[in-house]
């Protein structure tokens, strides 16, 4: 009799796992009890099974992380008549992220947070960000600042017969426009060793929210309750690491700032620690917190910095193994700019090549391996599919920019996809890097900036060509994005 009733629960529990939970839902690989699809990206690679799932399935398929399916769609028709005509039914983030709860302490920040919170704080940010140049010239101008001492850095090394760490300058670079934007202040050279430790705690978290399993473990909360501490450490110690550097930036500011007096605010985290004071007098405590302060720093900070920094250096090992593309976008410079000034983004409508080299960059660096996760917040229809509300559906953008449909010979860096047949750059609607919809990226503006600026002026200045002793790699470090291996370069002055 026990055995009858074993066998029993085992039948209904192999029927549940491999027939029940997935019926209705779009194709895909057949899920394992518990670890769902996680041991072949274990075993093949992130994107290497997104690539697979994606040719043997279709557009779109259902994939499963532990016992959580994400329903993938990865044709550039459907993810516009899903994420952008029907934008507000994806506007929200699965509930059941575990890993990130634990980097916020709670449901905080702008990123992986919804409703009333994050469609404040987005808009907060925005609008203070644009208060603070964004869009402007006052931006431009930030950015140019650091441009300048990234040129004077990689001259220096020049004259003093140093291998060029331009990957460091650009870090660095980033993260001083990221940090005025937050607190006011960039990392001089007395402070630079503090950034290259802040840098490393960042560039840890994401390699580690990036492993199969973290993924596992972000998307199934009941599995972290018998998660051994030790299979954490790494993320853990990132998360503690963040959060001691960031809370100290805050108190720090906070104390100095004359609460008495109405003068304007310089940076981000005054103006939010002004309107929070304002908002407790009123006797409003909701809206502005400790908790969400911290964590929009967080996504500031990652979005800002990784995202971008990490794109430039694509950008630079791009250019020096295609070397071709780098001596054409240096004609089209000489033709247009003809001297050592620095590049202006008025200078940007006659830049058409440049324009399409960095258009390639994202296209090939394709940053983000799984783009952040959406929640269909109602039953909804997708071709014939019908998904139920809460499904985890993401918009895989990173297939779509590997798609010989869209983009033929997807595997070669070529920037001319990006020229029209009178040589003028265009974007074609299924070029979207920065995402789409109510949840596409906050800082789009602040880093296509930075990137045409940046690599415009570099190259202006600069021909970058591999040190032979050192030649970079196209290897792909994948985390939460794809970070390329550390690398140096041979620069010569064009000037």
């Amino acid at each position: 009799m026990i055995f009858w009733v074993i066998a029993g629960l085992v039948g209904l529990w192999v029927f549940k796992s491999f027939y029940w939970k997935r019926k209705g839902l779009p194709p895909g690989p057949t899920p394992l009890p518990i670890f769902g699809n996680i041991l072949e990206f274990a075993k093949l690679g992130v994107e290497q099974c997104f690539e697979k799932y994606k040719n043997v399935y279709g557009d779109i398929h259902t994939i499963w992380f532990g016992e959580t399916p994400m329903v993938m769609i990865c044709d550039a028709p459907t993810i516009n008549e899903t994420f952008i005509k029907d934008a507000e039914t994806y506007a929200w983030r699965p509930v059941n992220q575990a890993i990130t709860y634990l980097r916020y302490q709670g449901k905080y920040g702008i990123v992986f947070n919804d409703g009333h919170l994050w469609r404040y704080h987005r808009k907060l940010t925005l609008q203070v960000f644009k208060e603070f140049g964004m869009g402007k010239n006052l931006m431009q101008e930030r950015i140019l600042d650091e441009t300048r001492y990234l040129l004077q850095g990689v001259n220096e090394d020049l004259q003093n017969g140093r291998e060029c760490k331009i990957q460091t300058k650009i870090d660095v670079a980033v993260g001083n426009i990221i940090n005025v934007l937050l607190f006011g202040y960039r990392f001089d050279k007395n402070k630079v060793q503090e950034f290259a430790k802040l840098k490393l705690i960042f560039q840890n978290h994401m390699r580690a929210l990036g492993k199969p399993f973290m993924r596992i473990l972000n998307f199934n909360p009941v599995l972290m309750k018998f998660c051994p501490e030790s299979f954490l450490k790494e993320y853990l110690q990132s998360v503690d690491q963040m959060k001691k550097f960031l809370q100290r930036q805050i108190k720090e500011h906070e104390s100095q700032i004359d609460f008495t007096t109405e003068a304007e605010p310089t940076d981000f985290v005054e103006y939010y620690l002004r309107k929070k004071k304002s908002f407790e007098k009123e006797g409003n405590f909701e809206l502005y917190c400790d908790q969400q302060l911290y964590a929009v720093c967080i996504d500031v900070w990652l979005g800002g910095q990784e995202t971008t920094s990490n794109t430039i250096s694509w950008g630079i090992i791009y250019l020096m193994k295609n070397f071709h593309v780098q001596k054409k976008l240096q004609e089209e410079l000489d033709k247009v700019i003809g001297s050592d000034r620095l590049i202006t983004v008025e200078d940007r409508p006659k830049l058409n090549y440049l324009n399409a080299v960095i258009a390639e960059i994202h296209r090939c660096c394709n940053l983000l391996p799984l783009n952040v996760p959406h929640r269909a917040i109602k039953d909804v229809v997708i071709h014939g599919y019908k998904i139920p509300a809460g499904t985890t559906v993401v918009c895989h953008i990173g297939t779509l920019l590997k798609d010989e449909r869209y983009f033929d010979e997807p595997e070669k860096f070529k920037p001319e996809r990006f020229l029209d047949q009178d040589g003028k750059f265009f974007q074609p609607q299924e070029f979207m890097p920065f995402g789409v919809g109510k949840r596409s990226c906050l800082g789009e503006g602040i880093a296509r900036l930075e990137m045409f600026l940046f690599i415009g002026n570099i190259f202006n200045q600069f021909e970058i060509t591999r040190n032979p002793a050192h030649p970079p790699d196209l290897k792909r470090i994948v985390g939460g994005t794809v970070q390329p291996e550390p690398f140096v370069c041979v620069a010569k002055k064009r000037y």
